[in-house]
């Protein structure tokens, strides 16, 4: 058996690789909750521990490995067609901002989704989170942001919401309706970031359709101000608050992520290692995705190298 027993915290530095290994364990199951886990020599005297008649303690006798279940943190999970075609432009050196520029990109499943029927959505996505659940993911991070438009963003997170009711799996809605300036507001971004403060959040947080708000803070998409006007909006109608950040170049969106407290700041693959050492370690939760850059030199990822090197960097007082 392989647990987490460790801090009730991000894990940070060589804490990621620590995993408490039992060879001869036993678990102890109170209707849906683990009540107690250790090794099976101490297992004898639970009836009394937690005041369970040992008439009424089942054993089932397990081969195998048993480990938590993962937590994916990140999915964009509701989409109609896969963007195959982006991958293979990526693959053979086109970059993300040229692809865009062709109708490519973010846009066209935002296309897709908003023609798309809500139950057609929601097949898919059930189908997705079984894939996932079978894969050993039991937590799932799931985002919007394919509608970036009132209607087809709380489409999506109603999706989310029901996928949930119906599956195994733990689903974590996050609303993410400024995943990009959709076309229409091309040449009015001010007029598309009131509407998500006055009209998209304050509609999500009513309804409870997500926990948390995302911004994609890149150039080219949102800049620092825009980002940080719509993530304390989100604050302030008690949504958490998360950014995609850095993935392309570089625009100081960590270092907004940890000012603002965000839950996590994603991507970052464009930022310079002495950024996160210098200035952000404290409190600051990295997720890098690296499969999102997998066309590209592995020697770009945010890698375990950089893992390694906030830790070591870290003060004394904070380990």
């Amino acid at each position: 058996m392989v647990t987490c027993r460790g801090p009730a915290r991000a894990r940070r530095g060589r804490e990621l690789a620590d995993l408490e290994v039992l060879r001869d364990a036993a678990v102890l199951i109170d209707g849906e909750r683990i009540a107690w886990v250790g090794p099976r020599s101490e297992a004898r005297d639970l009836h009394s521990a937690f005041g369970i008649p040992q008439s009424a303690i089942d054993v089932v006798e397990v081969a195998g490995v048993l480990f938590p279940g993962f937590v994916d943190c990140h999915t964009h999970a509701v989409f109609g067609a896969p963007r195959l075609d982006d991958q293979q432009r990526r693959a053979l050196g086109e970059d993300y901002k040229t692809i865009a520029a062709l109708g490519g990109g973010i846009l066209q499943s935002v296309r897709d989704v908003r023609a798309r029927p809500e139950e057609d959505l929601l097949a898919l996505t059930r189908a997705r989170m079984a894939t996932l659940l079978a894969h050993g993911s039991t937590t799932i991070e799931v985002k919007s942001g394919y509608g970036l438009e009132p209607a087809a963003e709380l489409k999506q997170l109603r999706v989310i919401r029901d996928a949930a009711a119906s599956g195994r799996a733990t689903l974590v809605p996050t609303f993410l309706g400024a995943h990009e300036v959709p076309p229409e507001f091309r040449e009015r971004r001010a007029d598309y970031v009131r509407l998500v403060c006055h009209d998209m959040i304050p509609t999500v947080a009513r309804a409870r359709l997500a926990l948390a708000c995302d911004v994609f803070c890149e150039p080219g998409v949102f800049d620092i101000a825009e980002t940080r006007i719509m993530l304390e909006a989100a604050r302030r109608h008690g949504l958490a608050v998360k950014l995609h950040a850095d993935e392309l170049e570089g625009s100081g969106g960590a270092e907004l992520g940890a000012a603002l407290g965000a839950v996590s700041v994603d991507h970052l693959a464009a930022i310079r290692v002495m950024e996160i050492i210098g200035r952000l370690v404290e409190h600051l939760v990295v997720h890098g995705v690296p499969m999102a850059m997998h066309h590209k030199d592995p020697a770009e990822f945010l890698s375990s190298k950089l893992i390694r090197q906030i830790h070591e960097h870290r003060p004394e007082r904070s380990r």
